[in-house]
């Protein structure tokens, strides 16, 4: 069995001829088609999935040609990408084909935790109104296509996009293909010979994203492919059904062994309450247990490779390393030997797509926590992802129904969120500012929450000569003549303690010196920095991932001979129920020195999700922000020792 070749297809005249873009006025380039021919076969007793494209491009602008002219196609995973041709066609009609030895194997995409390669190739003698094609092959072995998304929408109009879809066949295989659609009317299948299935999407827009939008795939066109069997269930019987399962399954892999037992108590053994004792286990797994499904272990590839299966949490505890699973079923066995009703649970991931439980699949309820029940309440824990406090969730699982398992049927309920104060970014800078503007001091950095994750993710993999220069390039580009010295952090790897970041600073030119006056800015921590939201028309709802909070507390002492000239401060702003945001201006006693306190929370009782519709207030609310944190304050020359 070999999948289907595909043979350029004759250019027509229209194709030639088309001058501008059909479908949008402003496209720099449109698809005129993008198939993709989709084939899960067996190969002896293994599966292959076998996927070939091939897209048909017109070039209508300079960025067009720009953008056309190198492809990157990127390889995840083992897959293996063979049969790579491309073309360009000219106005003319004359053909130019792209050359073997223009077809490169080469790293795409170097960045932290992440190297991609891949093909690259640039298409030969691109210009504007020329035709750009090209085509590949990618073969998977020991794969098949189920949940796979066939994305309609991309980053440029396409007149016409179509999967050819050919599902596995085979006696000892008694699944079917099933498909969803999301965001558009389903298209129907239809059936082709050689047994493939075409779905169609003709004039699709090209998708364009927007600050603090909902995730992707909430927002753009795709269909997910996916085998099952066709069991007649409603919605409650299909997740009944599932909740019972897991509960099967997981249970007896959570029972405690004495060696367990007597870790659990140790460990707790300071405690006295029940959330304190979970927030004890969780710390230890999390920082006792190697989690080797986590970049975050550290494990060389010696020690990887002189580790055991884990059969039971004891051995996990024995080895004091294990899989992600192997860390949450080891927290579990732990909260159940002090007595806890503990429970494997699926949860939803909302950065990724919204569950809707009238989907039934278990595709959108991967990730698993630990479920316990406090006061006939279940709160959930995560011991396996890494950079988390304890008794936190990542914000992606924050406020989602969760599928708890039980020995009857699964339980629906939702998880914990955090409020904004318990992700806090407070910053204090201590100044000094000269008679030319310069502006010399220490600032401090305190994380904690979500946006110390997101700093420790950014950071981990970092030596500390990287690190320093990271923050220093991220500071330069904000405050283009500062200079940073006595560069440190704190509790990189001390989960439970605030994330901190402190150094020295000077920066000429800060202030403006205008003979007898100086202009200043004394929010200095929001120094040049755009607005959050620019474009005065948006297409999708605003989305934030997470509530938080900053603290600003800056102290600035002024250059001998000159005082604050009618000081005023911004006036506090009521976001109504989602958050509140104040400036405090005030100068000490002598006048001497300036004091500036800042406060922003955002996001109380989680409300993070905006319709498009109350855009224009939530765009003016944050403009009065940014026009607050760009508040300036004049000073003055004044009299010293008798003269000015």
């Amino acid at each position: 069995m070999h999948a289907r070749t595909i043979e350029w297809r004759p250019v027509g005249p229209a194709e030639i001829n088309q001058k501008k873009p059909k479908l949008d006025p402003a496209a720099d380039a449109e698809a005129l088609f993008w198939e993709v021919y989709i084939e899960d076969v067996a190969r002896g007793g293994d599966a292959q999935s076998i996927r070939t494209h091939y897209i048909r491009i017109k070039v209508f602008t300079e960025k067009g040609k720009e953008d056309q002219a190198t492809v990157e196609i990127p390889r995840f995973g083992k897959t293996n990408i063979s049969e790579v041709a491309g073309r360009t066609i000219k106005p003319d009609g004359t053909v130019i084909d792209l050359k073997k030895d223009s077809i490169f194997d080469r790293e795409l995409v170097k960045t932290k935790g992440l190297k991609l390669r891949g093909k690259s190739f640039a298409m030969p003698n691109v210009e504007v109104g020329d035709i750009v094609e090209y085509r590949w092959k990618e073969t998977r072995d020991n794969e098949l296509v189920s949940y796979m998304r066939l994305h309609m929408q991309r980053d440029m109009p396409m007149w016409q996009v179509t999967y050819h879809v050919k599902p596995l066949q085979h006696e000892a295989f008694p699944y079917g293909m099933r498909s969803m659609a999301f965001q558009c009317e389903h298209p129907p299948f239809v059936r082709e010979p050689d047994g493939f299935f075409a779905v169609t999407m003709s004039n699709v827009p090209a998708f364009r994203t927007e600050p603090n939008m909902p995730p992707e795939d909430a927002v753009k066109s795709w269909m997910l492919i996916y085998y099952e069997e066709d069991r007649k269930l409603d919605v409650q019987k299909f997740w009944r059904e599932i909740g019972k399962q897991d509960f099967q399954r997981y249970k007896p892999l959570t029972k405690p062994d004495n060696n367990v037992k007597a870790t659990a108590l140790e460990v707790t053994s300071a405690a006295s309450t029940p959330e304190e004792k979970l927030q004890l286990l969780d710390l230890y797994c999390r920082t006792k247990i190697k989690n080797t499904s986590s970049r975050a272990s550290q494990l060389t590839a010696e020690e990887r490779k002189a580790l055991k299966e884990n059969k039971n949490p004891g051995d996990t505890l024995k080895q004091r390393a294990g899989t992600g699973l192997d860390v949450l079923l080891l927290f579990a066995s732990m909260a159940q030997s002090l007595g806890m009703d503990a429970r494997i649970a699926r949860v939803p991931d909302r950065s990724d797509t919204y569950f809707h439980p009238g989907r039934l699949t278990t595709y959108f309820m991967r990730n698993l926590d630990v479920a316990v029940n406090l006061d006939q309440k279940w709160r959930f824990y995560d011991p396996t992802t890494p950079y988390l406090e304890p008794g936190r969730l990542r914000w992606q699982e924050e406020g989602q129904q969760a599928l708890v398992s039980d020995p009857k049927e699964g339980l629906f309920t939702q998880t914990q969120h955090s409020e904004p104060s318990a992700s806090l970014k407070s910053r204090k800078g201590k100044f000094k500012l000269l008679e030319d503007g310069t502006l010399e001091g220490e600032v401090t950095y305190r994380y904690t929450g979500h946006v110390a994750v997101e700093q420790r993710v950014r950071l981990d993999d970092m030596s500390p000569a990287q690190r320093e220069e990271d923050w220093k390039e991220t500071l330069v580009a904000r405050l283009s003549t500062a200079q940073m010295s006595d560069f440190k952090i704190e509790n990189s790897d001390q989960w439970d303690k605030p994330f901190t970041v402190s150094h020295k600073l000077s920066i000429p030119g800060y202030a403006i010196r205008t003979g007898k006056r100086i202009l200043l800015e004394p929010a200095f921590f929001e120094r040049n920095y755009t607005a959050r939201f620019v474009d005065t028309t948006r297409k999708y709802d605003v989305h934030f991932p997470y509530g938080w909070g900053e603290r600003d507390e800056i102290e600035i002492e002024l250059p001998e001979g000159w005082e604050l000239d009618n000081p005023t401060a911004p006036a506090p702003l009521q976001i109504g129920e989602t958050g509140k945001f104040e400036v405090k201006l005030r100068r000490a006693a002598d006048g001497r020195k300036i004091y500036l306190e800042r406060n922003l929370d955002f996001g109380f009782g989680m409300r993070l999700a905006f319709p498009v519709s109350v855009y224009p207030a939530l765009k003016r609310l944050f403009e009065q922000m940014h026009t607050d944190d760009n508040h300036v304050l004049t000073l003055k020359q004044v009299a010293v020792n008798g003269s000015k």
